[in-house]
């Protein structure tokens, strides 16, 4: 499994597109996700063929700037949460019977004056109810002044912020190889710059000691290894970003998906309410034996309603937050497909 996130500086140009098809070709990833398309929706329809992928959703540039898009193959399910300019978040299930998880394409504000409201509206991409995520995208900013050569030092509380919203989302850096930096001035003399603006993040592992349970929640339980490789620039003044990830399990050996009951749920009392009404269903079955075997197969299946009942209704309610503060430029229902 892969991910390509790149800033490609505009699709207009007939090299930039062959950069992306060698790119998709040679990487074979899944999703791929472009930032500072310059493009409107139509375009990327020309692009999504061109690269022979089956899914696409953008949203528009806005005159000559801007413009993100997100492009997949048939073999994932994508479902698109909710999006404005500056990102697009989707539900990701992998085949059938894969695992299911929230990609966030991101796109910081280039404006340094105007990057505190990126951060807040990061901090409301944070999925309602646990569940692994991967964010990745042009963040616009750094972490660390070791990640800046040349110009003026960052001021240090323009970083911090981004480092809370980081730590506010439960996000982690993944593992960063290639190159060390992702975008370039390309000028000579005192304007020189390079900095890392490109990478991905993905959330912390949770585990419970005193239940023996590892929440199956979070990015780390799903796959045992993730790394980002940052490419050469080409084209672009940015590195293509390509994230790899393996699943947890033997290799040779496909398991289905496995029910996991999360503790986090006994923090609401509809789970419990959930819980009994669905014990008292009569299951059938000849012997006791089968009789709780039919109670526990209800409570499982309502158990996963449920849970897919209060995550639509949680990012429904981000949406509405975003919607108050002037975020979404279109809310999208829980069964929009794109």
């Amino acid at each position: 499994m892969s991910v390509l996130v790149w800033n490609c500086r505009g699709l207009g140009n007939p090299r930039t597109l062959s950069v992306l098809r060698n790119l998709t070709k040679d990487k074979w990833p899944n999703l791929v996700f472009l930032v500072e398309t310059k493009s409107r929706k139509s375009r990327l329809e020309e692009v999504r063929r061109s690269l022979k992928l089956e899914g696409c959703f953008a949203v528009d540039c806005v005159g000559m700037s801007g413009g993100i898009a997100l492009l997949w193959r048939e073999t994932w399910q994508v479902k698109i949460i909710n999006y404005t300019r500056w990102h697009i978040s989707a539900l990701i299930q992998e085949g059938d019977l894969g695992p299911t998880w929230q990609f966030t394409g991101f796109y910081g504000h280039p404006e340094s004056a105007k990057r505190n409201s990126s951060w807040q509206l990061l901090q409301m991409l944070k999925p309602p109810n646990p569940m692994a995520w991967l964010c990745a995208g042009d963040f616009n900013e750094i972490l660390h002044q070791k990640e800046k050569v040349g110009g003026a030092s960052r001021p240090y509380r323009q970083i911090e912020t981004f480092r809370r919203a980081i730590d506010y989302c439960g996000l982690n850096d993944i593992h960063s190889q290639g190159v060390r930096f992702t975008w370039s001035s390309n000028k000579g003399g005192k304007a020189f710059i390079k900095e890392m603006i490109d990478r991905a993040f993905a959330n912390k592992e949770c585990v419970e000691p005193k239940i023996s349970i590892i929440w199956a929640t979070e990015w780390s339980d799903l796959f045992k290894s993730g790394s980002s490789t940052a490419l050469p620039t080409i084209q672009s003044d940015h590195s293509p970003l390509v994230i790899e990830k393996h699943t947890k399990g033997l290799k040779g050996k496909k398991r289905g998906n496995c029910f996991k009951y999360e503790v986090a749920w006994e923090m609401r009392e509809d789970c419990l309410k959930t819980i009994a009404e669905a014990w008292r269903k009569d299951g059938g079955g000849e012997t006791k034996v089968k009789q709780i075997r039919q109670k526990l197969g209800i409570c499982q299946r309502d158990l996963q309603n449920w849970n897919n009942k209060m995550q639509q209704e949680g990012h429904q309610a981000i949406n509405k937050g975003m919607a108050r503060l002037g975020y979404l430029q279109e809310t999208v229902t829980s069964d929009h497909l794109a």
